[in-house]
């Protein structure tokens, strides 16, 4: 695969501020042969000289929001699908890899009672297109992308040395229990050397993830407390203490049209982006599992894009990140619990941050049962 874009088939979407700040954006669909496995990457530019753009994190949600600065980078379009994820982990056991979960062809039900909407398990055949995988570990995911940046003729970004010579192969790791008693090591497979100027294929830094998520065309950002994409307004109303402390904000009547969560994801949707029809009917007739019902995952592209063209950045499933789930802004370098961001569909909590941003949601290094992940890369 070629790390570079092919600029006639870009597309670009560009807008002016104030103070000229310029979000470019352009597409590359990278595909597997003879498979339905594929994932469109979006890369972040400017078309300005600066060399990165500033975000305030959990503006509008944390106490004390964290300003940052954001790199061109690469996210896919789309949250990471089963079968692209089944692909690469058919190659990844072919070539030395080890990786521990085998991942879920999407889920359905509510807290206690989730099950795979594949009836025939994890790491079953697939039986749709686009369809998040879920069920899995941090840890997964990670090794999972040096096989990819592997099987691309890329180079990985995860390595066991600091010499960065050779990419971590096996996302074993201790179990829950044993991980407040776990001393992190460089090196290990919770705490990996980074090859910073790889040209393989990562998990996205909680930054740019939040970027991604709020930033408009001309580089301003919607507030923390929209659902990604939705310009109208907040998804909650103000709370109690909000109100007596004069802060007010309006509130969003169409935020449901950019996210699927508890109140709507059992519902019936209209076709993807791509054509696919999503209805719980056509998914039950593809995968033969007639269970499956409420609360359930949703093929990807069932609702309306947010500002640079990413979908499902809100609800669905939970996208890991690399980052550990400390603080904004904390000077400690380590915890047993990595960032998650973007809520999921069995999620009936409006509390602050579940969608995206304010990074008081994580995940354990151990699997989350709606868990998956979008694909990133260095510009």
């Amino acid at each position: 695969m070629d790390n570079s874009f092919n600029k006639s088939e870009s597309e670009e979407i560009t807008a002016t501020t104030k103070l000229n700040q310029i979000i470019k954006t352009e597409k590359q669909t990278v595909t597997f042969s003879n498979t339905n496995a594929n994932f469109t990457m979006i890369d972040i530019s400017f078309t300005d000289e600066r060399t990165d753009d500033s975000i305030i994190l959990g503006e509008d949600l944390l106490e004390i929001p964290y300003p940052t600065t954001v790199k061109p980078f690469r996210l896919a379009m789309y949250e990471t699908s089963y079968n692209t994820w089944y692909e690469v982990l058919k190659w990844a056991e072919k070539h030395g890899y080890k990786i521990v979960n085998k991942g879920a062809e999407g889920m359905y039900g509510g807290p206690g009672a989730e099950a795979c909407m594949n009836p025939n398990g994890e790491g079953a055949e697939p039986k749709l297109v686009e369809m998040p995988v879920t069920l899995l570990t941090w840890r997964d995911v990670m090794v999972w992308c040096n096989a990819l940046s592997e099987m691309q003729n890329l180079k990985p970004v995860y390595y066991t040395d600091p010499e960065l010579e050779n990419p971590i192969k096996n996302s074993t790791g201790p179990s829950s229990t044993l991980l407040k008693d776990y001393l992190i090591k460089p090196g290990q497979v919770d705490n990996p050397y980074v090859d910073e100027n790889a040209n393989g294929f990562r998990l996205p830094y909680a930054k740019e993830w939040e970027y991604a998520a709020r930033k408009r065309p001309d580089a301003t950002a919607i507030s923390g407390r929209n659902v990604s994409g939705d310009d109208s307004g907040a998804m909650f109303s103000p709370t109690a203490i909000e109100e007596m402390n004069g802060i007010k904000f309006p509130v969003s009547k169409i935020y449901q049209n950019y996210i699927w969560w508890k109140l709507n994801s059992a519902g019936e949707a209209k076709l993807t982006a791509s054509g696919l029809d999503d209805t719980t009917a056509n998914l039950k007739t593809l995968t033969r599992n007639n269970s499956i019902g409420t609360y359930r995952t949703h093929l990807s592209g069932g609702k309306l894009p947010n500002h640079l063209g990413f979908y499902d950045m809100s609800g669905n499933v939970p996208e890991w990140c690399f980052d550990y789930n400390v603080t904004y802004g904390s000077t400690n370098k380590f915890h047993t619990m990595r960032a998650c961001r973007g809520g999921d569909t069995a999620n009936q909590s409006d509390a602050l941050g579940q969608f995206h941003s304010s990074g008081n949601q994580g995940g354990q290094l151990v699997r989350e049962k709606y868990a998956g992940f979008r694909i990133a890369q260095n510009h």
